[in-house]
């Protein structure tokens, strides 16, 4: 089947793979045949800001951005850089969200409050009727890593059938993008985030 255009927003922040799963996934679908398109946007990554990674792909992509509101899916690795973002999303925008928060120092210094997953999964309930939250920390520990929570993610895509692009070429281009030592660690996170995915689903293949 052609794919015209494809969106995908991977939002998290510094440190948790974001721009790397943006990597895996921009040369599968290169592998693929699809035009690709990608840019990226942070502030203080390394101290942990913000951080999005636009991914286009198919045979009509021009600009790397994705127009608000026509986002495929949003992959949240961490739970409120998905409603910082939720203006990407329309009502069948998938939603794969980290049930993780990672809350700036300057929130506790100041007294300020941070919002619960039940308050983000109340709030993104209003944006689209696909919203999924996914213990990826906790599945990438029973991995072997916490490190390999991106790779977990990408699992998550694939096993509810939310991208046009075949596993195995996922899964080679993770294999690619990976230390040689770690090729146990990120297989076993990519199969356990593909259950997760097909659980999801109801199991269906």
């Amino acid at each position: 089947m052609e794919i015209q255009t494809y969106n995908l927003l991977n939002v998290g922040v510094g440190g948790q793979g974001v721009i790397r799963a943006i990597q895996i996934l921009s040369w599968a679908a290169l592998h693929e045949g699809f035009k690709v398109r990608t840019a990226e946007t942070h502030g203080m990554a390394q101290r942990g800001g913000s951080v999005a990674s636009y991914l286009r792909f198919g045979t009509q992509i021009e600009g790397p951005l994705i127009p608000r509101g026509e986002a495929n899916v949003i992959l949240a690795f961490e739970a409120s850089e998905a409603v910082r973002n939720f203006n990407y999303a329309g009502p069948q925008t998938h939603f794969i969200i980290n049930e993780k928060l990672i809350i700036p120092p300057m929130i506790h210094q100041q007294g300020l409050e941070y919002p619960t997953i039940s308050q983000i999964r109340k709030f993104l309930s209003d944006v689209s009727k696909n919203i999924n939250f996914i213990p990826a920390d906790d599945l990438a520990l029973k991995a072997g890593n916490q490190r390999a929570m991106n790779v977990v993610m990408l699992g998550v895509l694939v096993g509810i059938n939310q991208i046009p692009i075949k596993k195995e070429t996922i899964f080679n281009s993770i294999m690619n993008f990976i230390p040689k030592k770690t090729t146990e660690i990120n297989r076993n996170a990519f199969e356990l985030g593909i259950e997760k995915g097909l659980t999801i689903r109801g199991g269906k293949k």
